[in-house]
C-alpha cells in the first residue's frame, strides 16, 4: 500500500466522520497541533511520521467537507423555499436535460424579480422543471416563473439529499421560461453541446428504437429515451453499466486517440492529442462522477506511458478519488461513483487471482495450453465480471436491496459485443455526420450488435429468480461485508511463508496484547453497529408509570420525548440505545410537567449536550419543576421553544413531528404529537384526556390515522375513547404500563383487543422500526 493510498483513506475517513457529525470543527484546532507534535517530537520514527501525516490528511478531509457545507442566509435562493410562485433571473449552467415530459435546467440564480419589477440580488443554484421541448440552451440568461420549494423526500429515496450533493437546495416547478439573451457560458462548452445535440439528432434518425436510445446512452451519455421495460431488464440482469458511460467506454476512446497520436503526431503531440480528446469526450457525455473517475485514471496512465513508467492501480485510483473529492467531497455519496470505484478496485485486486484460479481449474480438466486458451476467452467477460462483482456486491445490496442471480451469465453473453457496439456505432455516426447515406449503411452492422445485446438482456431478465429482493439490508451488514473482504484479501495477499510467521507471532503474544487487539476490534464493530442504518427507530422505554420515548432518525438524529419518573432507569435505558461515546441529543421534548414525565429529563439536561428543548405551555409545581425551570433559563437564547397545535418540526430529512394539541390561544395543556416518516406515522397520546381526544376527532377526523398508537395516560379509562381509537385505526397499540392495579383499564383494552398490543410491563422497552413504507414492532425483554 503506497503512502498516497494511506493518506487518501485518511482523508476520506475525515470526510465521512465530518458528515456523520462526529467531527466538531474545534477538532481541527486540536488535531493540527497534535500532528505537529508527533512530527517534530518523533520525526525519526517512520511509523510516527506516517501517523502524523495521516492525521493531517484526516483533518484536511474533515475541513474540506465543513467548507463545502452551504450557508443559507437571506442572500441564498434556498432561503425563499416555500414562497410560492416567484420569478427568477439566472444563467443556465449545464446542458439541458431533455426528457419526454419535461426539461430539467440547472440555473445559477442572479436575482429574484419582484412584482413591481425591482430585483433582489441572490445566489445559489435551482433545478428548474420546465415543459418538454422548451427552447433553451446552455449559457442562456432566462427569466423562470414557477413554484419555488425544497426538493422532496420520497419513501425510499431522498431527492433532497441527492440534489444537495450537487449544490442544489431548491426546485422551481411548473416553470415558464423566457430567454433574455444568450452566450453567457464558456464558449468551448457551448460548441460541444451544440455538436452533441446535432450528433444526437442524426443518431436517432439513423437507428430504429430501442437500439437508437441504447446507442445514445452508450456513445453520448443520453439515457432518457430508453424504454422503462428495457431499463428494468438491465437492472434485473445487473447490466446497467452497459448503458452508462463508464471506464470501459473511456478506455476505448483513450485507446483510439492514443493510436491517432502515435500515427499522426510527433513529440508532445502524441500526449496532447489523447488528453484533449479524452477530456473533450468526458465533458461531451456529461462528466458524471463515474466518467470523471475514469478520465482521471486514464490521464495518469497516459502521462505514465509518456515517461516510460508502469502505473500502479491503487495509486491511480487514490489520485482520482482525491482529485474528485477536493472538487466536491459529497461525491463520496454518489452511488454511480461508489459503483465505479468498487468495480475498478475489484479489477485491480481480483482479476489476476481469479484468472489463476480458473487456470488451475481448467488445467485439471485438460492440458496447460488449452487451459490458457479457454481462460483467454473468458477473461474479458466472465473473469472481469466476477472480479468487479466481488467489490460491487456490497454497494448493490446496500443501495438497491436486490441481487441479480443472472448477471454472470448475461455479462458473459453480451460483454464481447460491447466493443463492437462502440466501434461500429461510433464509426457509423461519424461517417453519418459527414455523409448520411454511407453512415446509414454502416449503421446496419452496429444494429446487429445492439439488437443482440437487447435480446439477451430481455431474455435473461425473464429467468425465474433473475433478481432477488433482499428486504432490509442495514449499513452495518454492508460494512461487515467489506471488513471481512478486506481482511481476507490482506491475509491472502501475503505469501504462505509470511502467513505462517504471522500465525507464529500471534501465538507468542501475551494475553494483554490479545485483549487489547480484541478491545480495539470491539470498538470498531461497535462504531459501525451504532451507525445510522437508514431507518427510523422509535423506542418506547420501559419507564414504569412514566413515559419516555427515544427516537433515532435514518440519518442519526436523536430525540428524547419525556423522561419518565425514575431517572436512573431512564438514563440506563438511554445508555443502551445510544453509542457509549455519544453525549449529544438533537432535541428533548417535555409533553407535560408531571411526575411521570419530567424527573428523568433533569439529569438528561445536566449530563448531555442538548441542541434544542421543546416544551408544552403548561407550568408545573414543586422542587423538580423549579430545577427544570432553572436549567431552561440557563440555556442559550433561542434553544428553548413552546409547541402549539399546527406547528411542525422537521427533525431530519423526511422525518416530521406534528403538534396536534394544545390549540393556539388556549390556556395550554399536554402535548399530543404525531411523528411521520414516509407513509408511516406514530401518534403519541401523551397525557391527553377524553375531552382532548373528542376535540381532535372533530377537528382532524381521518387525518389522525396512524400506524402506531401510544395510548394516552398509560391506558387509563379517562382517555382512549372508542371514537378516537377508530379515527387513528392503528396497526399496533403500545401501552407504557407498570403492571399493577393502576392500569391499563379493562374497558380500554377491550377497545383495542383486535389490534396487536405491546405492553412495556410484559415485553420491556418496545422498539418500532420504519423504512417509510411499513413498520416492525418487537419487545426487547427476553422470555
Amino acid at each position: 500500500m503506497t503512502l498516497l493510498v494511506i493518506y487518501v483513506l485518511a482523508w476520506a475517513g475525515g470526510v465521512l466522520l465530518a458528515q456523520a457529525s462526529l467531527f466538531p470543527p474545534v477538532w481541527l484546532l486540536l488535531g493540527l497541533p497534535l500532528a505537529f507534535f508527533l512530527r517534530t517530537g518523533w520525526g525519526n520514527c517512520r511509523s510516527v511520521r506516517l501517523v502524523a501525516f495521516a492525521l493531517i490528511w484526516f483533518l484536511a478531509g474533515a475541513g474540506r467537507l465543513l467548507m463545502a457545507q452551504p450557508h443559507i442566509d437571506a442572500g441564498h435562493i434556498a432561503f425563499y423555499n416555500g414562497a410560492g410562485r416567484v420569478v427568477l433571473q439566472g444563467v443556465v449552467s449545464r446542458e439541458p436535460d431533455r426528457r419526454p415530459t419535461l426539461t430539467n435546467l440547472h440555473l445559477n440564480v442572479e436575482a429574484l424579480i419582484l412584482a413591481d419589477g425591482a430585483t433582489v440580488p441572490l445566489h445559489g443554484r435551482v433545478l428548474v422543471k420546465a415543459p418538454a421541448y422548451t427552447t433553451v440552451e446552455y449559457g442562456d440568461r432566462i427569466h423562470a416563473t414557477g413554484l419555488l420549494e425544497a426538493p422532496p423526500v420520497f419513501e425510499s429515496f431522498s431527492y433532497r439529499d441527492y440534489l444537495a450533493r450537487q449544490g442544489i437546495h431548491s426546485l422551481l416547478r411548473q416553470a415558464d421560461i423566457t430567454v433574455i439573451d444568450s452566450s453567457h457560458g464558456f464558449f468551448l462548452w457551448e460548441w460541444l453541446y451544440r455538436f452533441k445535440a446535432h450528433a444526437l439528432k442524426r443518431l436517432l434518425a439513423m437507428w430504429p428504437e430501442p437500439e437508437a436510445s441504447l446507442l445514445a446512452g452508450i456513445l453520448l451519455g443520453v439515457e432518457s429515451g430508453i424504454p422503462d421495460d428495457l431499463n428494468a431488464a438491465f437492472v434485473t440482469t445487473g447490466t446497467s453499466h452497459i448503458v452508462a458511460i463508464s471506464g470501459f467506454n473511456l478506455s476505448i476512446i483513450a485507446a483510439v486517440f492514443v493510436q491517432m497520436g502515435r500515427r499522426l503526431l510527433k513529440g508532445r503531440g502524441k500526449t496532447l492529442l489523447p488528453l484533449v480528446g479524452l477530456w473533450l469526450y468526458t465533458i461531451l457525455v456529461g462528466a458524471s462522477a463515474a466518467v470523471l473517475r475514469a478520465a482521471v485514471m486514464a490521464t495518469v496512465t497516459i502521462f505514465a506511458r509518456r515517461e516510460g513508467r508502469a502505473t500502479h492501480g491503487p495509486t491511480s485510483l487514490a489520485a482520482a478519488v482525491l482529485f474528485m473529492g477536493m472538487l466536491n467531497p459529497y461525491v463520496l455519496w454518489d452511488v454511480g461513483f461508489q459503483l465505479s470505484l468498487a468495480a475498478t478496485l475489484g479489477l485491480i485486486l481480483y482479476t489476476e487471482p481469479v484468472t489463476r484460479w480458473f487456470q488451475r481449474l481448467f488445467e485439471r480438466l485438460t492440458d496447460q495450453e488449452r487451459a490458457q486458451k479457454i481462460v483467454g476467452l473468458l477473461s474479458d467477460a466472465l473473469i472481469v465480471t466476477i472480479a468487479a462483482q466481488i467489490t460491487t456486491t456490497g454497494v448493490i445490496i446496500g443501495v438497491f436491496r436486490r441481487l441479480s442471480l443472472v448477471t454472470l451469465l448475461t455479462n458473459l453473453l453480451i460483454l464481447p459485443a460491447q466493443q463492437q457496439v462502440m466501434f461500429t456505432g461510433g464509426v457509423a455516426l461519424i461517417v453519418g455526420l459527414i455523409l448520411r447515406p454511407l453512415g446509414q449503411v454502416l449503421s446496419w452492422l452496429a444494429w446487429v450488435f445492439l439488437a443482440y445485446t437487447i435480446a439477451v438482456v430481455r431474455w435473461t431478465a425473464t429467468f425465474p429468480l433473475a433478481s432477488v429482493e433482499l428486504g432490509n439490508v442495514t449499513l452495518p451488514l454492508v460494512w461487515g461485508y467489506y471488513i471481512i473482504l478486506g481482511g481476507v484479501t490482506w491475509w491472502f495477499s501475503h505469501p504462505a511463508e509470511e502467513r505462517r510467521r504471522y500465525r507464529l507471532a500471534l501465538k507468542k503474544m501475551s494475553w494483554g496484547q490479545i485483549a487489547t487487539i480484541i478491545a480495539m476490534l470491539v470498538l470498531v464493530v461497535a462504531y459501525f453497529y451504532a451507525a445510522p442504518d437508514g431507518q427510523l427507530h422509535v423506542i418506547v422505554l420501559d419507564a414504569g408509570q412514566g413515559d419516555a420515548i427515544f427516537i433515532q432518525t435514518p440519518h442519526g438524529k436523536q430525540v428524547l420525548i419525556d423522561g419518565g419518573a425514575d431517572a436512573p432507569q431512564t438514563l440506563a435505558q438511554i445508555g443502551q440505545h445510544m453509542p457509549f461515546w455519544d453525549r449529544r441529543l438533537d432535541m428533548v421534548i417535555l409533553t407535560s410537567p408531571t411526575g411521570g414525565r419530567l424527573p428523568g429529563l433533569i439529569p438528561v439536561l445536566e449530563r448531555y449536550d442538548v441542541d434544542f428543548v421543546n416544551i408544552s405551555p403548561e407550568t408545573g409545581r414543586g422542587n423538580v419543576y423549579e430545577r427544570w425551570a432553572t436549567l431552561l433559563a440557563a440555556r442559550p437564547t433561542g434553544s428553548v421553544g413552546t409547541l402549539w397545535a399546527g406547528m411542525t418540526w422537521e427533525i431530519d430529512t423526511g422525518v416530521t413531528l406534528q403538534t396536534l394539541w394544545p390549540e393556539p390561544g388556549s390556556a395550554g395543556g399536554p402535548l399530543v404529537l404525531r411523528l411521520i416518516y414516509g407513509n408511516t406515522s406514530f401518534l403519541l397520546g401523551g397525557d391527553a384526556t377524553a375531552l382532548i381526544e373528542e376535540t381532535l376527532v372533530a377537528r382532524e377526523g381521518h387525518h389522525l390515522r396512524s400506524n402506531v398508537l401510544l395510548l394516552a395516560r398509560h391506558g387509563a379509562k379517562t382517555a382512549s375513547t372508542p371514537a378516537f381509537v377508530q379515527a387513528v385505526a392503528p396497526e399496533a397499540v403500545i401501552i407504557n404500563a407498570e403492571g399493577d392495579a393502576r392500569g391499563p383499564d379493562a374497558e380500554v383494552l377491550a377497545r383495542v383487543m383486535d389490534k396487536p398490543i405491546y405492553r412495556t410491563d410484559e415485553a420491556g422497552a418496545i422498539a418500532i422500526t420504519s423504512d417509510g413504507r411499513q413498520i416492525h414492532v418487537r419487545g426487547t425483554r427476553r422470555p
